[in-house]
């Protein structure tokens, strides 16, 4: 059970890891090319980060420790799996279902079935780059194993099989032929140029990239202190100081107070292609107001230790997130009390044909 399990379970933990680490990159790449994001296709993105995973942890793990190391053959004459089925019972069809090497090779084509489809659903590309992706994935997981990854061990520790190679590509085609026949339509997107509604999915998106974006640049500041030091120290990492926290929390904080003096609108408002039209409020206080009351809010109140400061982030959050579903055009606290009305970029550049230049 366990050699089933923990692969999945690192698989799944790695790959929500990653969709984390990608989730900034892709609103914005989603915005502007497809013009704003749908459901199915964030989920399908998703799974696929996870199969992504997957595929390393199933052909990769368990990794032996070396004194476990047992060193692996090599299997170079294509097609032995025919033989190999042909040494067992094959009299029937039960005993085929039940046929080791059957099993072997069906499971080779089913882990590579996602691929062709993820190719063809995401991609957009058809079956040959289905069978050039799938191959070219095969073989690097291939030679990984073969070379120890990558000298990591002395010799491989799990067999290098060519018939890996012809079953796998095989699951990507028959991934990308499957995906041909169960085409979804495109998710009723307008042009990527048009105008879109200010909905409130799209309103939390902009928040929850702004989190985002000061949280993991704190995390990454501290990762890439820690790999240092332990680089150029005794190889242990070491738990960042004031200084590089303080790195962490300056540089998203000085972004984001830029972001909404130039542009009236925060980094992850920007990702969503949210823009402010009016500030009722003369311009530099309404800014500030809208700093304030919004994403510079919580970012000070996070960091300051005063008694009142966890009640009052506590307050600040929960009449935020109410106020998104409930004020005019979804525009939270901070647009409230800054009197700042907000609207699609799109639609922006179409009542003012000027800004386009």
């Amino acid at each position: 059970m366990s050699s089933f399990v923990i692969p999945a379970f690192v698989a799944v933990l790695v790959g929500c890891g990653v969709a984390v680490l990608a989730f900034v990159p892709f609103v914005a790449i989603s915005y502007r090319r497809r013009g704003g994001l749908t459901f199915w296709r964030t989920l399908m993105w998703f799974a696929a980060a996870v199969y992504a995973m997957a595929l390393w942890t199933y052909t990769l793990l368990p990794i032996p420790s070396a004194a476990e190391l047992t060193c692996a053959a090599v299997q170079l004459r294509p097609f032995q799996f025919i033989n190999d089925i042909l040494s067992f019972d094959t009299s029937s069809v039960r005993a085929l279902m039940t046929n080791p090497a059957v099993l072997q090779a069906a499971l080779n084509i089913i882990l590579f079935v996602p691929l062709g489809w993820f190719v063809r659903q995401l991609a957009g590309r058809g079956i040959v780059m289905a069978t050039v992706t799938g191959l070219a994935a095969s073989a690097l997981i291939e030679v990984t194993q073969i070379t120890g990854i990558w000298g990591l061990y002395p010799c491989a520790y799990r067999v290098f099989d060519v018939d890996d190679l012809i079953m796998n590509t095989l699951g990507a085609v028959l991934g990308s032929v499957a995906g041909l026949l169960f085409l979804r339509r495109r998710d009723g997107l307008q042009e990527p140029d048009a105008p879109r509604p200010l909905t409130v999915t799209r309103r939390l998106t902009g928040i929850l990239c702004d989190l985002l974006i000061w949280g993991l640049f704190g995390w990454s500041v501290a990762l890439v202190y820690g790999v240092i030091k332990a680089v150029l120290g005794d190889g242990t990492i070491a738990e960042p100081g004031p200084t590089v926290a303080f790195i962490g929390f300056a540089l998203p904080f000085a972004a984001q107070l830029l972001s909404v003096l130039s542009r009236g609108v925060t980094l992850g408002e920007r990702l969503v292609l949210i823009a402010a039209v009016t500030v009722r409020r003369p311009t530099p206080v309404g800014r500030a107001l809208r700093f304030l009351f919004g994403i510079g809010g919580y970012m000070l109140l996070s960091q300051w230790t005063f008694p009142l400061s966890g009640l009052l982030l506590f307050l600040l959050v929960a009449v935020s997130a109410v106020m998104v579903f409930t004020t005019r055009r979804h525009r939270g606290l901070a647009c409230v009390v800054s009197g700042t009305e907000i609207d699609d970029v799109r639609a922006n550049l179409v009542a003012n044909p000027t800004l386009r230049r």
